[in-house]
Order: C-alpha cells, then structure tokens, then sequence
C-alpha cells in the first residue's frame, strides 16, 4: 500500500474515534432526557475544540431539539462537524473525503 494511503487510513481511523465519542455523548445525554442538545457542548465533551466562530461559519444552530424516535447521525449536524474536523486537523486531505458538498454552504 502506498505510503500516502497509509497517512490516510490513519488520519480516517483518529477520525472515527473522535466521532466515536460524539456519538456517545449525544446518545447518553438523549437517553438521560434531554430535549434539546448543545452543539458546542457535546462537540467539547467529545473531544472537539469548536467554537462560537466554527459554528456560525458552518452555519450550525448552537442548540438543536433531540428526536428519539430517529437515530442520533439524522437529526444531529454531525456532517459539518466531520469537514470542520478534517479541515483544522488534516488539511493536505482537501477536508472531508466524502461529504464536501454537503458540509459547505454557499450564499447564492
């Protein structure tokens, strides 16, 4: 395997631990009750250093209304969070692989 997939797989396997734990601090504090889910909060709890200006640029609401009877990754804006999270930590992969078009909001 070529070198540079070898620093891709490991930068992807940081990513799914991070995410990991963004999707454990959102379904424990879901199952806890709450009704409604601070994005900066559980990013932070979770491992993410993100702030007011990473939220607003990525045009993410700071609290949004938790739906139990869909999973967590439908309602929670995990997406924008996984490019924000690729851009400030692996920014040579062109930020997020996947979901470029989906995490970046253009003004028409």
């Amino acid at each position: 395997m070529p070198e540079n997939d070898e620093a891709f797989l490991r930068a992807n396997a940081a990513a799914n631990e991070v995410f990991e734990r963004l999707r454990r601090v959102a379904e424990d504090r879901t199952a806890a009750g709450e009704i409604q889910l601070s994005v900066l909060e559980v990013a932070r709890e979770a491992g993410l250093e993100l702030d007011d200006k990473a939220l607003g640029e990525a045009q993410i609401p700071e609290f949004i209304p938790v739906q139990r009877f869909i999973p967590w990754d439908v309602w929670f804006p995990w997406r924008p969070l996984w490019c924000w999270w690729w851009r400030i930590y692996y920014p040579w992969h062109r930020c997020c692989p996947y979901w470029w078009h989906r995490c970046h909001w253009y003004a028409d």
